[in-house]
């Protein structure tokens, strides 16, 4: 190896030492703490359900603005549904019109979600669906109704607000399940969950007092577990409260909540897991 090549290496490797003692690290023994901890300058809640969404309030704005394509039942069977198609328009036409160069295809048929397609809806969020109506979904039929996003239709005026926004969310929501469901969940969260997370759903049962000295979001009425905290609940797949229900929850070698797996059939965990999302909405007519 010649001499000025050498000394490149030398420096290089002399680089890589120096660069690799500046990288960040992250401690991973230390010392154990309680279950859950407050965190430092705990997240202001961000309020964006002022109030509990009705599914009966969502259910009219739904007749009017959402019928036509998902129809009235929310199966996705409207009367524009066959004909709906993705628009063009997307960020390699526009590139391309720089060039004058506006390519044509058969348009793509665009179909309405269907909201009793449990596989679909129990891997979705609340929070997810809020932002479909509010910003649509780009190259799809799916307008905005808010602010539509780059690439989505307009849903035309008047805009909805947040809150009749939610509304229709919960009534698209309460199209996974049923009267008797609901009746089920009801009976099987009083007889196995409402001594801890309380009959309202809000943490406050029988045991709920050794609960919030232990779980510090508890004592503040947040968090996993209060089922009436909307914004948490926002964020949840139903398909992760029902893992919860089935595995149960332990934190740091501290058992927080039983696995009912062997209790209760998937079934029955299902009813439960629909029965819960009561404590975030006021279900439809149809359901009471």
């Amino acid at each position: 190896m010649s001499r000025p090549v050498a000394v490149r290496v030398f420096f290089l490797g002399l680089a890589a030492v120096l660069l690799g003692g500046c990288q960040p690290f992250v401690r991973v023994a230390g010392p154990r703490g309680p279950a859950y901890e407050p965190l430092p300058r705990f997240v202001v809640r961000m309020g964006f359900m002022p109030r509990k969404p009705s599914a009966d309030a969502g259910k009219k704005i739904f007749d009017a603005r959402c019928a036509v394509c998902h129809g009235p039942e929310g199966r996705g069977d409207g009367p524009m549904a066959k004909t709906l198609t993705a628009p063009e328009k997307s960020l390699y036409t526009d590139f391309l019109g720089f060039f004058r160069i506006h390519p044509k295809g058969e348009p793509l048929p665009s179909r309405p979600a269907n909201f009793h397609n449990l596989d679909q809806m129990r891997l979705n969020t609340p929070f997810s669906m809020f932002e479909t109506v509010a910003r649509g979904r780009p190259h799809t039929a799916m307008p905005g109704f808010q602010h539509p996003a780059y690439g989505a239709a307009d849903g035309g005026t008047p805009r909805l607000s947040d809150q009749e926004i939610w509304d229709v969310v919960f009534w698209a929501w309460s199209r996974t399940t049923t009267r008797e469901r609901l009746q089920l969940g009801r009976r099987i969260y009083r007889q196995k969950c409402a001594e801890c997370h309380g009959p309202a759903g809000d943490g406050k049962g029988p045991r709920a007092r050794e609960f919030r000295e232990r779980v510090w979001t508890w004592a503040r009425g947040v968090g996993p577990g209060i089922f009436t905290d909307r914004e948490w609940m926002a964020y949840r797949k139903p398909t992760e409260l029902y893992q919860r229900i089935v595995e149960g929850v332990e934190r740091r070698g501290v058992k927080l909540m039983p696995a009912f797996r062997d209790e209760l059939s998937p079934d029955e965990i299902w009813a439960v897991v629909e029965y819960l999302w009561t404590f975030v909405y006021d279900p439809p007519a149809d359901l009471r």
